[in-house]
């Protein structure tokens, strides 16, 4: 009886510990913000390829607006996403987790900055070959 008492209490005393080695089992913080960068990089390429083949863009502080074969394509933050809508309307998700988004005008083009939720700061510039000078018109 005292023996079976003995390794129930060793057992208790081992099975205390799972918890504790839990937290540092499964952290996954750091694999997160790996793959917060590749989801960054998947993201830039699209909004990259959505601004070519634009035909006129509009860029504000929160959102971007672009035209496309008549239709309209907004880039903008809801909620801790950014999302794609097409002639206001759906709801694609294009990239998660984010902090704060600002858009700020360059010449024939714009920067993007993004700051998410793992404290990480994402900058990107896109270049169009779109004349966003109005001055520049030959007219």
């Amino acid at each position: 009886m005292v023996e079976m008492l003995y390794a129930f209490s060793i057992f208790l005393v081992i099975a205390s510990f799972f918890p504790l080695s839990f937290k540092y089992l499964f952290q996954n913080e750091q694999f997160e913000a790996r793959n917060k960068i590749l989801e960054w990089h998947v993201f830039v390429q699209q909004l990259k390829k959505e601004v070519r083949l634009s035909d006129a863009m509009y860029i504000f502080n929160d959102r971007i607006l672009l035209w496309k074969d008549g239709q309209s394509i907004q880039f903008d933050k809801h909620g801790t996403n950014i999302r794609r809508r097409v002639d206001e309307k759906g709801h694609e998700i294009v990239f998660q987790q984010v902090e704060t988004v600002r858009f700020e005008e360059i010449k024939d083009g714009f920067r993007m900055t993004v700051n998410d939720l793992f404290q990480q700061q994402h900058n990107a510039s896109f270049i169009s070959f779109l004349d966003l000078e109005e001055d520049d018109d030959p007219e």
